[in-house]
């Protein structure tokens, strides 16, 4: 129960006081455009099941990416993280995208093989090998719960990079993200972690029993 207690408050604090560091883009990699970095949070039974973070762009060649780091907390009181990266290619004509019913429509770029994020400072999930999945165009993996925290931590308040492969034996494509939670964001991860720290000390308490 300690170990909770301690890493979640190193977490709300991070959140409240830190200050962020200054954008810089690497070589070799590409910042996106129209970034956003937005809290996302899930409830069952009116408990906090899950909090998360999700970073979308786009890139000059109209990749559309969406990056998902979020940490969960299930019945049974099991906690683990999930990381997905979806990348799509919006099938462009005369510099507009193609509708079809009203919608955008999308190629086929084929199956991303594997996909990374990490944070500036090195931060990176832990990630469970048997969890692996890749369809269609997003690519998905359960991750340890305390690391996957770390890194929600990490790329709330610094740069982060995000890589994905469709090809095994090529390099990885780069994206580095520079986006930062706005001041009614960080309030929101703070309540989603505060609420999803309750509901697992809570579990804790029934299970001493």
């Amino acid at each position: 129960m300690k170990y909770w207690v301690l890493l979640f408050g190193v977490l709300l604090s991070a959140i409240a006081y830190a200050e962020p560091s200054l954008p810089t883009t690497p070589v070799g990699a590409e910042s996106p455009l129209n970034q956003n970095l937005a809290v996302v949070d899930y409830f069952s039974d009116g408990l906090q099941t899950g909090c998360g973070l999700r970073a979308t762009g786009e890139t000059r060649d109209a990749l559309w990416l969406n990056v998902l780091i979020t940490v969960f907390r299930k019945e049974t009181g099991a906690t683990f993280g999930v990381i997905k990266v979806v990348a799509r290619q919006a099938n462009m004509k005369d510099g507009a995208p193609v509708l079809q019913d009203g919608k955008i429509t999308f190629l086929d770029l084929g199956k991303i093989q594997k996909a990374w994020i990490k944070s500036d400072s090195g931060k990176q999930a832990l990630i469970y090998k048997n969890g692996e999945s890749s369809h269609s165009d997003a690519y998905m993996v359960n991750s340890e719960f305390a690391s996957t925290v770390d890194l929600m931590l990490a790329i709330s308040r610094e740069d982060f990079k995000v890589g994905l492969n469709r090809n095994e034996y090529g390099p990885d494509q780069i994206f580095q993200f520079d986006k930062r939670l706005s001041q009614n964001e960080s309030g929101k991860l703070s309540a989603c972690m505060n609420n999803l720290r309750a509901a697992i000390a809570e579990n804790k308490s029934k299970e001493s029993f």
